[in-house]
């Protein structure tokens, strides 16, 4: 046996104390799997579509982020009727109505901005902004409204800009003059000019190109006269999106999104679906359309409003354009458990909702996704761009729902989906808390258990529980529904966190005889809005960089090393199982490569002896690793310093290979 240098595996230095591990497989001690589905499950939380993906760069834009939850009253600063009301994720909503919004000079402007209700532009969006000039602005040269967007704008020189507004006037005089601007708000762009604002709403709409670079620039609108006017969807995208400029989406992010190549993508969430009453549940049929129609919704994360631009058709386009299978979360009438009372043998007092509304909406939206135009929905499909069908293959009911009320729901939907569209494969949530370790014992309690083809099983744990849980799949019933993991975060110190999860999933690879799919989260952050979080998504982005995260890297080998064999394979020290370093054995049949896998959890090092009964002799061997520390990570800030690195070697099987600290290994050989 023979232990790889330096070059190959990385040195294990003199001075250290290296631990001895055994690696036992067996290429007889085989089980046909399929390769796992990997996806990404997308939920707005911590600006990953609203300041990121959806490349809006205005920021309260319809002037109604500072609307709170439909239908929760206030007092006493405390949400009214709300289980444990002080809770983290329950503190009453407040934010600056104007957020987003300033004025020049700062300290002391003759523009006075507020929000109004008074003369809205429409029904669906109630507020706009209040603009009084209310000095003579000669006095005050250079005076503005300034948009400073999502933590600034990204600006590029040469760049065009699309600018649309409406606007009406009631008692001002004078000109607009719209440029972009520095961080400074010194304009960096011809100005265009808007004069004889008229007395009843109005469009305008304009290109702007800059003439400077800054990525923390804003949006310039400065008066000339004196009065009050008003301004509503003041909306501005780079001419550069994805589609040569005619998606809404960031093309950076878009191309990350892409080289990671998604199976499938699962949206809007999440405990955006269920939402908190039954008024902040995902209302698909408000996500499309004109923008200026669309009311936004407030939401039950941080940063809490989306506006909705990125809405259940965009949701679709993106799919097309990552190449990903679409998997639609419908509500079910069922909201988040964590805001309902429950006795002590855990009985909720579930809202009343109206389940035939539930279904016809299911039946609707899958109408608009891949309905004939003929049909009203397909046809409003249709009359939104998109005449042919979206690729929508997975409908989720419900999330996170669980207990009698839901499997009636799940049982009436599933049937009525099922009859009009049997080709969809339809997904059944499970039951959340994390004393809930076997998820599927609840599936004897469905009013038909062998109508539920995919369980969807949420899991937030600690590395400790996933060593436990290692063969977890493995003691599942075959004749059971197919497994999905919607959900997974397995918290604890940075990187230990993300590798667990990495060994979460290799358990998964190996029962791949249940058709897994695995959806990862978090899918990205804004790194400005999120800086001080231990949190770990595959994607961080500012106003104008998408940088790939070590969890990314780590995701994306997995999802380029399937395998469609798994092998027998166990890493002891002679005396019991590792419960830090794990590896899997298996075959890519596309290849004809043998795929083994080694994750070290800890931050020590080892020397792993490799036993492969059947296997012997030299090989070949492609090794990609994957190592950091609890020090370093990959950020807008910090690039290039996380990546794979590749290199050929040879093992001579048996073999002997190091085991680097917090590290993730694929060895790829015939």
């Amino acid at each position: 046996m023979m232990l790889l240098s330096l070059l190959a595996c990385g040195a294990l230095t003199a001075q250290t104390t290296v631990s001895q591990l055994n690696l036992q497989a067996d290429l007889n001690a085989a089980r046909k799997v399929r390769p796992v589905e990997y996806g990404f499950h997308y939920e707005e939380i911590g600006m990953i579509g609203e300041g990121g993906l959806y490349a809006e760069m205005v920021r309260n834009r319809g002037l109604e982020e500072a609307t709170p939850p439909k239908g929760m009253a206030v007092m006493n600063e405390q949400y009214v009727g709300v289980v444990n009301p002080t809770g983290p994720n329950k503190k009453v909503f407040h934010v600056s109505p104007v957020i987003g919004w300033v004025t020049t000079p700062c300290a002391y402007s003759p523009i006075e901005i507020s929000r109004t209700k008074k003369n809205p532009l429409n029904e669906k969006n109630p507020h706009s902004l209040r603009v009084f000039v209310h000095k003579n602005l000669s006095e005050f040269p250079g005076a503005a409204v300034v948009n400073q967007g999502f933590f600034g704008m990204n600006i590029e020189k040469g760049e065009r800009y699309k600018l649309s507004f409406y606007a009406v006037a009631s008692t001002y005089k004078g000109e607009l003059k719209i440029s972009l601007a520095d961080r400074d708000a010194r304009s960096i762009s011809p100005t265009v000019v808007v004069d004889n604002l008229s007395k009843d709403w109005k469009k305008y709409e304009f290109e702007l190109t800059a003439t400077a670079d800054d990525d923390r620039g804003c949006l310039r609108i400065e008066p000339s006269g004196q009065g009050i006017f008003q301004l509503d969807i003041v909306s501005m995208f780079p001419g550069n999106t994805w589609d040569n400029g005619k998606s809404v989406f960031r093309k950076d992010i878009v191309q990350n999104l892409v080289d990671y190549a998604p199976d499938f993508l699962r949206f809007p969430g999440g405990c955006i679906v269920h939402g908190i009453n039954e008024e902040t549940m995902y209302h698909w049929k408000e996500t499309i359309g004109d923008i200026a129609r669309r009311p936004g919704a407030w939401s039950k994360w941080a940063p809490f409003f989306r506006s909705d631009g990125l809405g259940y058709h965009e949701f679709y386009e993106l799919c097309e354009y990552i190449g990903a299978d679409a998997m639609y979360v419908t509500p079910t009438g069922m909201v988040c458990t964590e805001f309902l009372h429950r006795d002590k043998n855990r009985n909720f007092e579930h809202l009343d909702t109206d389940i035939d509304y539930y279904v016809q909406d299911a039946l609707d939206a899958i109408e608009y996704a891949i309905g004939d135009t003929a049909t009203r929905w397909g046809a409003e499909r249709a009359r939104n761009g998109h005449p042919e069908p979206f690729p929508l293959k997975y409908v989720e009911i419900g999330n996170e729902d669980f207990g009698p009320e839901y499997y009636k729901r799940y049982k009436k939907i599933y049937d009525a989906i099922k009859a009009k569209y049997p080709r969809l494969i339809l997904i059944s949530s499970s039951i959340i808390f994390k004393e809930e370790n076997d998820k599927r014992k609840y599936i004897k309690d469905y009013l038909s258990p062998q109508d539920i083809e995919v369980y969807d099983e949420h899991y937030y744990q600690t590395p400790e529980w996933v060593a436990e849980n290692y063969y977890k799949f493995d003691e599942y019933d075959r004749t059971g529904p197919d497994i999905f993991i919607g959900e997974l975060g397995i918290g604890d110190q940075y990187p230990r966190s993300v590798l667990a999860e990495g060994v979460f999933k290799m358990a998964l690879e190996r029962n791949g005889d249940m058709n897994p799919l695995m959806a990862d989260r978090p899918l990205m952050r804004n790194w400005d809005f999120v800086r001080d979080s231990k949190i770990c998504p595959l994607f961080l982005h500012t106003t104008s960089k998408s940088v790939k995260t070590f969890n990314y890297f780590l995701c994306k080998m997995l999802r380029d090393n399937t395998i469609g064999v798994s092998y027998r394979a166990v890493v002891s020290d002679g005396a019991r199982e590792s419960d830090e370093v794990y590896a899997t054995l298996g075959k890519d049949e596309a290849t004809h490569e043998y795929v083994l896998k080694v994750i070290n959890m800890s931050g020590k090092p080892y020397a792993m002896n490799i036993q492969i009964d059947g296997l012997k002799g030299k090989k070949k061997c492609r090794m990609t690793t994957l190592m950091t520390d609890t020090r370093t990570r990959q950020t807008p800030d910090r690039e290039g310093v996380i990546a794979p690195r590749e290199s050929d070697v040879t093992l001579s099987f048996p073999s002997q290979v190091a085991v680097e600290p917090y590290s993730f290994t694929v060895y790829r050989f015939k």
